[in-house]
């Protein structure tokens, strides 16, 4: 493949899974910056919310995803969380929940 040739495909046919696996490699490799988090998540937010019938074990991810940002790297999440809000006025609210049962009671309305 000819990746100059091909990079706006790049996403083009990955699954919310690949996106949350590029996630978790740049978090690991610390290479994740508050812009391209906040890309990748609404991405998958977005992935999330139109899927007919998405796995449990993505929203669990996802969830484990936001939770790493908010124990590792606070002050991350909260630009991550001001970048949302200045592009939309509503921040998931999983994203401040201190249950971790909230999100598998959204996984299970998504499903």
């Amino acid at each position: 493949m000819n990746i100059s040739l091909n990079r706006r495909d790049l996403f083009k046919n990955s699954t919310i899974k690949d996106k949350l696996n590029l996630f978790q490699l740049l978090f690991e490799t610390k290479s994740l910056t508050a812009d391209l988090a906040l890309a990748l998540l609404k991405i998958i937010h977005q992935e999330l919310n139109d899927h007919q019938k998405p796995d449990r074990t993505v929203f669990k991810r996802y969830a484990e995803a936001i939770e790493s940002l908010r124990f590792n790297v606070p002050d991350l999440l909260q630009q991550i969380v001001d970048g949302w809000k200045a592009h939309q006025n509503v921040t998931p609210e999983e994203w401040f929940s201190d249950d971790s049962s909230d999100t598998d009671n959204n996984s299970a309305a998504h499903q």
